[in-house]
């Protein structure tokens, strides 16, 4: 059975890590984003740091005392960037909290108080075609129901804008950011459309269902650690046997250094 004769759904998800070393950068000095309450502090990036993790643990302890807490220890994140005029973007603000019953509240309203920040002005800011992303972190434990802040490790200080920039399939050149991700997201998909079997024991058994796949492109621009979940061990294997067959690719980059990159790709098997 080949890709003609069924449905195949494919969305590609680049994964953001959770923090990133941001030392030995080929484009220091990182962009610096300077918010109204900030303008006169010595250490702007810590200012900003600060005021935002203020929002979160307002917003937490709000939610926190609704309910039982569940989770020993509450771990957010932060991803946002600037628009065309210098300002947040509220479009593209990602936050999370690793807990399921705080998680849609919690990001909701992080989202729009960060949304309101704002930025007098940047400071070493970057050509569009590098357009940073600024990562905070905050992790709490929550014995003896009391918030407690958890260090984080060094390389997760928060530094100013990180560049990221995507692995590339061989010989697909760098334009931007966003050009540069849907382009490979499309490669990606023909790469997949193209090497596509629908298994026959699955055809006779009528399996069918979507196959989660995770795996990394490494620093060298070679795909490993492909791991699947799905309905059926069958349909899994086919989504490995599909990625391995990725060629090399040109690795992709932060802050200019070749970095180890994750990827989510899930795959609907419809018949």
């Amino acid at each position: 059975m080949t890709k003609k004769a069924s449905t195949l759904l494919i969305i590609f998800i680049f994964i953001s890590m959770n923090c990133f070393s941001q030392d030995d950068s080929t484009y220091l000095p990182q962009e610096e984003i300077v918010i109204d309450d900030c303008a006169n502090a010595l250490n702007k990036n810590d200012c900003l740091s600060l005021k935002i993790e203020h929002e979160v643990l307002d917003i937490i302890e709000s939610l926190f005392k609704k309910r039982n807490q569940e989770i020993d220890t509450l771990k957010t994140s932060i991803t946002f960037n600037l628009n065309d005029l210098n300002q947040i973007n509220d479009e593209r603000i990602y936050t999370f909290i690793n807990d399921k019953k705080l998680n849609k509240k919690f990001t909701k309203e992080l989202n729009k108080r960060i949304a309101e920040l704002h930025v007098l002005r940047v400071d070493n800011k970057k050509p569009i075609t590098y357009r940073p992303k600024y990562f905070l972190n905050y992790d709490y434990s929550t014995s003896n129901n009391q918030l407690n802040k958890i260090p984080l490790d060094s390389n997760c200080t928060f530094k100013g804008g990180i560049i990221e920039e995507t692995p590339l399939f061989p010989n697909q050149p760098r334009v931007d950011d966003l050009t540069d991700r849907r382009t490979f997201n499309s490669l990606m998909q023909q790469h997949i459309g193209s090497h596509f079997m629908y298994p026959k024991e699955a055809v006779a058994k009528n399996i069918s269902g979507r196959v989660s796949i995770m795996f990394y492109v490494d620093k060298e621009g070679n795909v490993g650690n492909i791991k699947t979940r799905g309905p059926a061990p069958i349909l899994e294997d086919e989504a490995r046997r599909i990625i391995s067959l990725l060629p090399k690719l040109q690795p992709g980059r932060q802050n200019g250094a070749p970095k180890k990159i994750p990827y989510s790709i899930p795959i609907n098997f419809k018949l």
